[in-house]
């Protein structure tokens, strides 16, 4: 759908949200894992001799949509509360142009600090993980032990940083057995990357 017949359209935000698999935001609330597309989880090799968990997500985030754009379909203060993932599924359904889209992931901005929190690889990881076996709730600076040779850590940081590490190499085949028995939605690549 083009963004001329999109504007057209009789659609509501939260409509919107609920046909990408959504919850329709009311306020600000931090978002929630949604387990809506299937991701692979990637391993890597950490210098203490960890192994981080990490998704399939690009490295580096991805063009949003302009906020007069967004504020301008679905009213003031939409651009505010519209998670990126909803950005970057419009922009890829084909509803906006390159002309409606900026890059606005300076350091230090809300945007880059929303997206390095929650979406880029370890900490949407970590977070998919939380959540697929309820550890809601630890320490910041003390890692987690849940079991399979998982720990899970929230760094003291700005922007938010979460880990999901395996204690060693030896865990991989045990890790990937639980989470493929536990999440149609999840798979692990078992080939380390450095």
């Amino acid at each position: 759908m083009k963004r001329r017949s999109f504007l057209a359209a009789p659609v509501t935000f939260v409509a919107m949200t609920e046909a990408f698999g959504e919850p329709a935001y009311d306020g600000w609330i931090e978002p929630e894992p949604q387990a809506v597309i299937k991701r692979l989880l990637h391993l890597e090799h950490t210098k203490d001799g960890k192994v981080l968990i990490k998704t399939d997500a690009p490295e580096r985030p991805r063009h949003l949509i302009k906020p007069e754009i967004i504020d301008s379909v679905w009213g003031r203060g939409a651009y505010d509360i519209l998670p990126q993932p909803l950005h970057w599924k419009m922009i890829d359904s084909g509803w906006f142009g390159d002309d409606d889209l900026y890059y606005p992931f300076e350091q230090g901005t809300h945007e880059y600090e929303a997206w390095f929190g929650y979406y880029q690889p370890a900490c949407e990881a970590h977070d998919l993980l939380a959540g697929l076996l309820g550890v809601d709730n630890f320490w910041f600076t003390d890692p987690k032990d849940v079991g399979y040779g998982l720990e899970f850590m929230l760094h003291p940081s700005t922007p938010r940083y979460a880990t999901a590490k395996l204690e060693g190499p030896q865990w991989i085949k045990e890790f990937q057995e639980m989470i493929e028995g536990k999440a149609s939605y999840l798979s692990v690549d078992t080939v380390m990357r450095s």
